[in-house]
C-alpha cells in the first residue's frame, strides 16, 4: 500500500510539505551533509536521507532551490531563514513539512506504525482522562487511537522542544482527539493539528500560530 501524498491530507492552510514510501530507491546523500551520518549505522543513514529529501522536496513548493539542511547539536533540523519546520520518519515511510515563521511559531510533525503503542504504555504516556477516553474505545479501534495521541504528543514536543529549557513529560502532554483534528496542550501552550490513519500508518502535524 502506498502512502505518499498522505501528508497533504493533514497539513494546515499555509503549510508545505512531502512524504515518501521507502521502496528502495537511491537517494544520494548531500556532500555537505555527510558529517552528520556519514559514519552512522546504515538505517539512521537510511532513515536521514529519506527525511532530508521529504524537507528538500517541501522547501522546492516554497521556491527554495536544492540546498544542505543543517542539524543541531539534538537532532534537530536547522531550517532557511524565515521558516519553521519539521521531519519524521517511520518503518518505511518519511515526511516533512515546512511553514512560514511570520504565521506560525514552530510546527512539528510525526508518523508512527501502529501497534508499536501498546496499553501496557498508557500510564507512562496518556493522563487519567486520556487513559479513561482511550478505554472507552471498541478494542479494534484503540489500538489506531493510543498511536494517533502517541503520535500527536510527538509532534507537539518536536515544536516545543527547542523552545523551552525544560524536558517535556508525554503525559503532561494533553491531546483532545476530533474527527479530523486535535488540539494539543502544555501549560499555557496550545497547538492545533491533523491526524489521518492509512493502513497501519497514522501520520499527525501541528502548528503553533504566531500572535
Amino acid at each position: 500500500m502506498s502512502h505518499r501524498g498522505l501528508v497533504s491530507r493533514i497539513l494546515a492552510p499555509g503549510c508545505f510539505g512531502a512524504d515518501l514510501d521507502d521502496v528502495g530507491q537511491d537517494i544520494p546523500l548531500h556532500p555537505q551533509e555527510a558529517a552528520y551520518v556519514g559514519s552512522a549505522a546504515p538505517k539512521r543513514q537510511r532513515d536521514f536521507l529519506l527525511g532530508r529529501a521529504c524537507a528538500r522536496a517541501a522547501l522546492l513548493q516554497v521556491g527554495l532551490a536544492e540546498q544542505a539542511i543543517p542539524m543541531e547539536t539534538d537532532g534537530a533540523p536547522v531550517w532557511p531563514q524565515g521558516l519553521v519546520g519539521s521531519i519524521t520518519h517511520t518503518r518505511g515511510y518519511a515526511a516533512a513539512l515546512v511553514a512560514p515563521d511570520d504565521r506560525f511559531l514552530a510546527a512539528g510533525i510525526d508518523a508512527e506504525r501502529i501497534g508499536g503503542v501498546t496499553e501496557a504504555l498508557m500510564p507512562r504516556l496518556f493522563g487519567a482522562a486520556e487513559r479513561d477516553w482511550l478505554m472507552a474505545l471498541e478494542a479494534e479501534k484503540r489500538a489506531a487511537a493510543l498511536t494517533v495521541f502517541f503520535s500527536a504528543k510527538e509532534a507537539f514536543y518536536k515544536a516545543f522542544s527547542s523552545r523551552t529549557a525544560s524536558l517535556l513529560v508525554f503525559r503532561d502532554i494533553h491531546i483532545d482527539l476530533q474527527d479530523d483534528g486535535f488540539v494539543a496542550r502544555h501549560g499555557d501552550r496550545v497547538a492545533r493539528g491533523r491526524w489521518a490513519v492509512q493502513g497501519d500508518l497514522a501520520v499527525t502535524a501541528l502548528t503553533v500560530a504566531a500572535s
